[in-house]
């Protein structure tokens, strides 16, 4: 058996920029945190964990015409971003953003006393992106056991009105479940996020906050290794 090309990155690896306010973790350079082996994956160049604490916010600058994808861990997230595009994302929803370049994506914890925790990805846009937009793409209060979720593969509603060069799934597992994903495209490249529990990917043993980074690939096979494990998917056009 041939195996598939691919780069894990450990969870204890990921660079961390924190302070009293926040703590960021970060699998590739991003922000103040800047690694020789840490570049981008494609057209993904930032993959982060961020915990706020009460009340407090962050500012991240968007350097490339970009998609972000937010995807809240513990409690509720309010965003801000450029051109009056603001609300809130709860866990059990995926928020996209289309940010042009030079403008500015808050994120904010609107607790006073509690920690919360997100995901946050950056995926370069195919075209210039000339307005702000945002969109909840999915809405998932239970994910169905065993199986892939497709949240994110459509762009926000208003422009542009770029296919989006990215598919976002999610999937549960329980132990010893197996599921095979079938990229959309030849020459697409593939990350694997493990959010819980450990997963066996393509022969490689994932734990919870390692990434994979695959690519030369047309589906690829994974297996759960523990009750409740959660994997992210995200598929990258060229």
């Amino acid at each position: 058996m041939i195996q598939v090309p691919g780069k894990i990155y450990l969870a204890e690896q990921r660079g961390v920029v924190e302070s009293p306010q926040f703590r960021r973790q970060s699998t590739f350079s991003f922000g103040a945190y800047q690694h020789a082996h840490k570049e981008p994956f494609g057209r993904l160049y930032g993959l982060n964990e961020e915990t706020l604490a009460g009340g407090h916010e962050v500012a991240l600058p968007v350097a490339h015409d970009s998609y972000v994808v937010v995807l809240p861990i513990t409690g509720t997230v309010v965003y801000d971003a450029a051109g009056g595009a603001h609300g809130t994302v709860e866990v059990g929803a995926v928020l996209t953003i289309a940010a042009p370049a030079g403008t500015q994506l808050r994120l904010r914890n609107p607790y006073a006393d509690e920690l919360i925790s997100c995901l946050h990805l950056w995926v370069r846009a195919a075209a210039p992106l000339t307005l702000p937009a945002t969109a909840l793409n999915t809405v998932f209060d239970e994910l169905r056991e065993n199986e892939l979720l497709e949240l994110v593969s459509r762009p926000p509603s208003q422009p542009p009105t770029e296919p989006l060069p990215f598919v976002l799934s999610l999937g549960r597992f329980m132990g010893r479940q197996e599921a095979v994903y079938k990229l959309a495209h030849e020459g697409n490249q593939l990350v694997a996020f493990v959010l819980a529990g450990a997963f066996e990917l393509e022969s490689r043993l994932l734990h919870e906050k390692d990434a994979l980074a695959l690519w030369n690939v047309e589906e690829i096979e994974l297996e759960a290794l523990s009750n409740h494990a959660i994997v992210l998917l995200l598929e990258l056009a060229p």
